[in-house]
């Protein structure tokens, strides 16, 4: 499991981050946007937005 987000930043417990349900991506708290039964990297979010709305 890798240890820096994508941005660069370092994950905080990278053994306890969820991935994202697209691309399997882990991401820092800044990158991973987390509901209720999913969890979504940045990039992935912002083309799920798109395709919304």
């Amino acid at each position: 499991m890798p240890t820096t987000c994508e941005c660069g930043m370092t994950l905080e417990r990278p053994s306890r981050a969820a991935p994202c349900q697209e691309c399997g991506t882990v991401g820092c708290r800044s990158c991973a946007i987390h509901g209720a039964d999913y969890t979504y990297c940045r990039w992935c979010a912002m083309v799920f937005a798109r395709r919304v709305a």
